[in-house]
């Protein structure tokens, strides 16, 4: 069996240069309870699909990490009890056993990238974890500052370091844009505050600057999408439990867990709105992209 498989559909897109956004799928699997996962993948579904673009779901199902389930199949994967967590590191040994997992926003990137995909959608970005040493750091930046792919998203989850985060995607050359907005978008908040030094206001505008930076040789890049103010909670409601025991790939599912216990369904409510708004703008994205690419052609 190929341990990279691609959706018969998606491939005929793919292969027609027709516009696709690789959604993740950690939030089916460890993000958010079943009904409002399922009903999240539906709404960025049909997001991507107004927008032009075609939708690819990216997991492990069925031992082989695969691109473009069909919502059967994430109803599937949802109701899987041994589904993991599948980060770069554990990609292979998840595919070997159980089978089957959600993929973070660094395993998506890969994928996409393996399966010629550009845009990936998203609800928040992993980073850095608040603490002294500044070491529990997401896969999802070193996996950017690798992949030639553009994640569009709200801004790093809130139980992040904010300020590190963006300091170490500098770092890696990951350029982080503002959609509409020059400051950093806040996760569940619509702002976490700091200031960014690129903004883009059309999708035109923003596809040309992803085409640059390509060009240029760079990888990576972070679209941020502030959520709406009616949808946000305010920032003094948020932030990381630092006196919390859980480290490694368990810490950001139990910080949001807690997050929605204290806050209710003002959590879930806005993580699936994000996520249905960023899928909308991703979409437009990959579309803008893929015009572009047509009128170079022609030009």
């Amino acid at each position: 069996m190929a341990l990279l498989t691609i959706a018969p559909d998606l491939e005929h897109a793919r292969q027609s240069g027709k516009p696709i956004v690789a959604l993740e799928s950690a939030v089916i699997t460890h993000g958010l309870p079943r009904a409002a996962a399922l009903d999240a993948v539906r709404r960025q579904w049909v997001a991507c699909a107004e927008a032009g673009a075609t939708p690819a779901v990216v997991a492990v199902f069925d031992g082989a990490l695969r691109v473009g389930l069909s919502l059967d199949d994430c109803a599937v994967l949802a109701a899987r009890g041994d589904a993991v967590k599948v980060s770069p590191w554990n990609l292979a040994s998840a595919i070997a056993d159980p089978g089957f997992g959600g993929t973070t926003v660094a395993t998506t990137v890969a994928a996409a990238a393996l399966a010629g995909i550009s845009v990936v959608s998203t609800g928040g970005i992993g980073g850095v974890h608040p603490g002294r040493d500044g070491q529990d750091v997401s896969a999802d930046l070193s996996e950017l500052s690798r992949r030639a792919v553009c994640v569009v998203c709200a801004g790093p989850k809130s139980t992040l370091d904010a300020g590190a985060t963006l300091e170490r995607l500098e770092t890696l050359g990951v350029p982080v844009i503002g959609w509409q907005s020059s400051l950093l978008a806040g996760f569940l908040a619509t702002s976490a505050g700091l200031r960014l030094p690129i903004r883009a206001d059309t999708v035109d505008q923003l596809a040309s600057i992803l085409r640059a930076h390509w060009a240029l040789g760079g990888a990576g890049l972070v679209v941020s999408q502030p959520l709406a103010s009616e949808l946000a909670i305010p920032i003094a409601e948020l932030g990381a439990d630092e006196s919390a025991p859980v480290r490694g790939p368990d810490r950001t599912p139990a910080e949001l867990s807690r997050l929605q216990a204290r806050l209710g369904d003002r959590v879930i409510q806005a993580n699936v709105a994000l996520l249905e708004r960023n899928a909308a703008l991703a979409g437009a994205l990959a579309a803008a992209l893929v015009r572009l690419q047509v009128a170079a052609a022609n030009g």
